[in-house]
């Protein structure tokens, strides 16, 4: 099996700013870039922290998703983790990916890594 892994960090975009005070509020979009890339959320979860700081999962049919807020740092980090069992979701992470950077990072701030988890997963499934 292969898995598409990327682990991205920048400054935080003007809507997770906005919304970081309220971190239910970023279920939803970040819901639909999911759904959007062609991938499935199962379940979703947003747990706020006394400092302002927050971290969301979003569980994925094909894995899942995970964004810190530290807005008193004006940073946010993703792991987003996307596997081949079925088909080749290589695309779809790629996609996904490119959705989190507009919608997470602030333009020009992020830094993206992706590793590959189980065989070649620049080649897909």
């Amino acid at each position: 099996m292969t898995a598409h892994h990327f682990v991205g960090e920048g400054d935080l975009s003007d809507r997770l700013q906005a919304d970081s005070r309220d971190p239910l509020r970023l279920l939803a979009p970040v819901g639909a870039a999911v759904r959007e890339a062609g991938l499935q959320v199962v379940a979703d979860k947003a747990v706020p922290f006394t400092n302002g700081g927050a971290t969301l999962v979003w569980v994925l049919a094909e894995s899942h998703l995970v964004l810190h807020l530290w807005p008193e740092l004006d940073r946010a980090t993703l792991d987003l983790h996307v596997c081949d069992y079925r088909e080749s979701n290589r695309d779809k992470a790629r996609r996904l990916r490119n959705a989190l950077d507009t919608l997470c990072f602030a333009p020009g701030s992020a830094a993206w890594r992706e590793l590959a988890v189980g065989g070649d997963a620049g080649a897909g499934g």
